[in-house]
């Protein structure tokens, strides 16, 4: 059984300053033995199949932003698991668009320079589905994949999703855990959702044998991880 620190989405170079302190502290509070980071640690935003904003630094300084702020996830969490998300595969989907086949093209440990990072699809750990949850939305994306893996389920993707619901039946009780993201929603790359209705959710999770454990991140205004004490 294992004790398992659950990252939300950090989308660099756009994650909020204060979320990956957050996400350190509680490994160090819960003393947690594995790392899994739920995916879209870079966000890509200048390339996309969408149009960029044009307040948004361009390709290649994205990538020199987003790599440097790579080498200080690498450092703190030396062995995590990624489970790869959209936005990470966005590079890889445009080659394939212009007939570029995957054989041609970096690892993703090569590009950022994290070489003890373990890149995958998804990962179960203790009996829980880990996910990033690509293709998954609604009011609650993780417990209706609960529903439809017939077993525990934690994810990312869904930033206005966050929090655990419970089922359990004769038998057996499963989670769906909405991990939630790390993003700085200030800032110009995530201004197209600056009317929507419903606004990110910044939090992370431990599982301890296969329990989960929520953490709401206090980033409001007077709260030790607000923006400004960065």
């Amino acid at each position: 059984m294992s004790r398992v620190l659950d990252i939300g989405d950090p989308h660099e170079p756009v994650c909020h300053p204060g979320y990956r302190p957050f996400c350190r502290h509680l490994r160090n509070k819960f003393k947690t033995t594995k790392t899994i980071i739920k995916g879209d640690i870079c966000d890509h935003h200048a390339i996309s199949f969408h149009a960029a904003n044009p307040m948004c630094p361009g390709p290649n300084d994205e990538y020199i932003l987003v790599k440097q702020k790579m080498q200080l996830w690498h450092r703190d969490f030396p062995k995590a698991i990624i489970t790869i998300g959209n936005h990470d595969m966005r590079v890889l989907r445009l080659a394939e668009s212009v007939n570029i086949p995957p054989q041609y093209m970096r690892d993703f440990n090569t590009v950022w320079n994290t070489p003890t990072w373990e890149w995958v699809e998804d990962i179960i750990i203790d009996g829980v589905y880990h996910f990033h949850g690509t293709g998954r939305s609604g009011l609650y994306p993780a417990y209706n994949a609960m529903k439809d893996h017939l077993m525990s389920v934690s994810m990312g993707h869904c930033h206005t999703a966050s929090g655990v619901k419970w089922s359990a039946n004769p038998d057996q009780r499963t989670f769906g855990m909405d991990v939630g993201c790390g993003i700085d929603v200030d800032a110009w790359q995530f201004a197209y959702g600056k009317h929507m209705r419903k606004r990110p959710i910044l939090s992370a999770a431990v599982i301890i044998d296969g329990v989960p454990q929520h953490f709401i991140m206090p980033c409001g205004r007077g709260e030790k991880y607000h923006k400004s004490r960065f």
